[in-house]
């Protein structure tokens, strides 16, 4: 069974969505918050469906992404620790949060002041802190070195090469890669994947954006999770199946969540 380890779900199309995941053999996600807004969505909408579909295994992150930054007060971080506090069998990971310079559509002095308050968070409940990172490789391994890191922490939708997954290796963080594997112009990012330990490696949609080949430009879904998944194994000479299996062990390791064996 294939785990997408960072998806942003829609309360709608459910039921396509959930036979495309039996059809593509995905038995787990984790739906990731991106606001105070979101990160409540998210909940509400993974304990329905744990009750409906307890074949699955869903765990939530919750968090404020570098885009949402501006937003994050005192206020908001204190309802992201309201609702860990209250969802503590289902909320098992903080974020994502970190800095976006490519975009900066929040002040980056507010994207750095959030991350910071989003690790001391993940630090303080021993959550695993998933980090968005975009053109600010440098600036992440600062903070990194200024806060300390979780026990777990996961560098989402990895962008970078071989030498800013070695160093993300370092700091003990693990590698989850998007359908963005699977384009044309992202060899750097296929590099870092073949330099990456197994046991370090999770598979994600980051669903509904980044379809991979050959569906690139359309809404992604969970189940091309295994899309990705077989791309990458192919990449390494191991049988799907096999990879599936290690990256569904991963990812319930590094999130610690509570699974059906598979």
């Amino acid at each position: 069974m294939w785990f997408d380890s960072h998806a942003h779900p829609s309360a709608q199309g459910w039921s396509d969505e959930l036979d495309a995941m039996r059809e593509q053999g995905v038995g787990g996600f984790v739906a990731v918050g991106t606001s105070v807004e979101s990160s409540t969505e998210m909940v509400r909408l993974s304990r329905e469906l744990r009750q409906e579909h307890p074949e699955l295994t869903i765990g939530v992150a919750v968090g404020i992404h570098p885009h949402d930054a501006d937003s994050a007060s005192k206020e908001s971080l204190e309802t992201l620790e309201g609702m860990i506090k209250e969802n503590s069998e289902i909320v098992c990971g903080v974020g994502e949060c970190g800095l976006d310079l490519f975009y900066e559509y929040s002040n980056p002095q507010h994207q750095e002041a959030a991350f910071r308050a989003q690790i001391a968070l993940a630090k303080r409940f021993d959550r695993t802190l998933v980090i968005h990172t975009r053109d600010a490789w440098e600036d992440t391994f600062r903070i990194f070195d200024d806060e300390g890191v979780p026990d777990r922490l996961i560098m989402h939708c990895f962008v970078g090469g071989p030498l800013e997954a070695r160093r993300s290796l370092d700091y003990g963080a693990y590698l989850s890669f998007s359908g963005i594997a699977t384009f044309k112009n992202a060899e750097d990012v296929r590099q870092a994947f073949l330099v990456a330990p197994l046991e370090r490696v999770l598979v994600e949609t980051d669903a509904p954006y980044l379809a991979p080949v050959p569906l690139r430009g359309r809404p992604n879904h969970i189940g091309n999770v295994a899309i990705t998944g077989s791309f990458l194994a192919e990449l390494r000479g191991i049988e799907p199946t096999k990879f599936a299996g290690r990256t569904w062990q991963n990812t319930i390791e590094v999130f610690q969540l509570q699974h059906k064996d598979r």
